[in-house]
């Protein structure tokens, strides 16, 4: 299999949508193109939307099944800390 440039975009929207989501979903402000001290819900959004160009890279790249059961394990994840992070969060938030 040769890598390409589409590979390593894809591998840096995922990359760097996990510190911006994490962040925002933990409550805390994060540095963002939008801003050195941007919202909780900016970070969220725009770790989101480099989650969905990252899904798109690796669909248009034609996924075979192992792509899609990553993608699947990876969104179920997504939500599972975007929907339940309030359970997690200690008095320090």
């Amino acid at each position: 299999m040769e890598i390409s440039w589409w590979h390593i975009l894809i591998g840096f929207f995922f990359s760097n949508g996990m510190p911006h989501f994490l962040m925002g979903v933990a409550g805390k402000k994060f540095r963002s193109p939008l801003g050195a001290n941007s919202s909780t819900q900016v970070n969220v959004v725009w770790g989101i939307i480099n989650f969905i160009l990252g899904t798109a890279g690796v669909i248009y790249l034609g996924a075979t099944a192992q792509w899609y059961g990553f993608l699947i394990g990876f969104w179920l994840v997504v939500a599972m800390f975007g929907f339940g992070m309030n359970h997690f969060k200690g008095e320090d938030f």
